[in-house]
C-alpha cells in the first residue's frame, strides 16, 4: 500500500516495524533521482529517540553496556526508580524495561526464558538495526512539526498514533498523555503529500475521516494472553 516517494516519514515512530520492514533501497521506492532521497523517523519521546540513535551512532558501546544485565525481577524493579547517569545508560535502562516488562509497558517484569528471549542481547541483530538506520533521520518533534518540516508533493507519512480511548497505554516518563486526534486531522488535511493511517476501530474515528478512503484490517491481539481477533482500519488520501 506505499506509494512512490522521495521522503518517507513517521511522525509516530515508536518501534519502528515498518520502517524496518519496507526496506531502505532508494530504487525501491523514489520517484525520481531528484531531490534525494531520504527516510525520517520521529517520535515525541524522548527516551525512545535517545535508545534509537545510540543504536544507530554507538551500537557497540550500547550492546556493551546492556551485556552486563541479566533478566532479573530485582533489576528490574531497582531500574525502574534509578536515575541513568549517562545518555548510554538512559538508553539502556528504558530499552530494558520495555524488553523485561508486560505488554513492553515498563511497568511489571515479565519475561519469557530468560537472557536469550530479550532480543538486543543478540549482537547481530543491534548491527542489523545501527546498519538499517545509517542513513534515516532521527527525529524528536511533535507530529504537526515534523508533518511540515518534510511534506512535499513527493513526500509519503505513514502514520500510526495512539489509538482512540486507548492513549493512556502509551504514556511514558517524558510524554504526555496523547488527546490530539482532532488536531492530527485537521493537519492531515492539509498535506500536500501522501498518507497511510493505521487506527483502531471506533465510530469517532470513522466519523472524523469519513471524507477518505477506509479499508478493514483483521488482527489479533495477544496481550492478556488470550488471542482475539480485532479489526483495525487503515485511512488514506489516495
Amino acid at each position: 500500500m506505499i506509494p512512490k516517494h522521495n521522503i518517507y516519514c513517521e511522525p509516530f515512530g515508536g518501534a519502528g516495524w515498518i520502517l524496518f520492514a519496507k526496506g531502505g533501497n532508494a530504487h525501491d521506492w523514489r520517484i525520481s533521482s531528484k531531490p534525494n532521497y531520504k527516510e525520517v523517523f520521529n517520535d515525541i519521546n524522548g527516551d525512545l529517540i535517545n535508545f534509537w540513535r545510540h543504536i544507530k551512532f554507538h551500537p557497540d558501546a550500547f550492546h556493551k553496556e546492556l551485556d552486563q544485565y541479566v533478566a532479573s525481577r530485582e533489576i528490574f524493579k531497582d531500574l525502574l526508580v534509578m536515575r541513568p547517569r549517562t545518555e548510554l545508560e538512559r538508553a539502556v535502562f528504558f530499552y530494558y524495561k520495555l524488553a523485561c516488562s508486560f505488554g513492553s509497558l515498563s511497568s511489571h517484569f515479565a519475561v519469557r526464558g530468560g537472557k536469550k528471549k530479550i532480543p538486543l542481547f543478540n549482537y547481530d541483530k543491534v548491527m542489523k538495526a545501527s546498519e538499517r538506520l545509517q542513513d534515516v533521520v532521527i527525529d524528536n518533534l511533535s507530529f504537526e512539526k515534523v508533518i511540515t518540516k518534510y511534506d512535499r508533493d513527493f513526500s509519503f507519512f505513514y502514520l500510526d498514533p495512539p489509538y482512540y480511548e486507548k492513549e493512556d497505554v502509551y504514556i511514558r516518563d517524558d510524554i504526555k498523555e496523547f488527546n490530539l486526534h482532532d488536531e492530527l486531522r485537521e493537519v492531515l488535511g492539509q498535506v500536500k503529500g501522501k498518507w497511510l493511517l493505521s487506527y483502531n476501530d471506533h465510530p469517532y474515528i470513522r466519523d472524523l475521516y469519513k471524507d477518505y478512503e477506509i479499508s478493514e484490517v483483521e488482527t489479533k491481539y495477544s496481550l492478556s494472553g488470550e488471542v482475539k481477533a480485532k479489526t483495525e482500519i487503515i485511512i488514506k488520501n489516495y
